[in-house]
């Protein structure tokens, strides 16, 4: 993320300005808060966006049945 004067900024410059006692910016509140979430979402484990099932192959009685039907 960049701010306003064009710097990058990264997690561990948000926790140094946090431990100054220096107030956040509404765009590192949100890169704190969508980091933070990103954080505890892990510990669920794998989201179902993140599962992958493999390429299982069609029996071909089923190949049959959808031939059928595109005719």
């Amino acid at each position: 993320m960049v701010s306003a004067s064009g710097s990058a900024f990264t997690m561990a410059d948000i926790a140094n300005k946090i431990t100054r006692g220096a107030r956040l910016s509404i765009a590192e509140q949100h890169l704190a808060i969508s980091n933070s979430a990103n954080l505890h979402a892990r510990s669920f484990g794998p989201m179902p966006g993140d599962v992958r099932l493999p390429n299982i192959p069609l029996p071909e009685n089923v190949k049959g049945v959808l031939a059928r039907f595109a005719l």
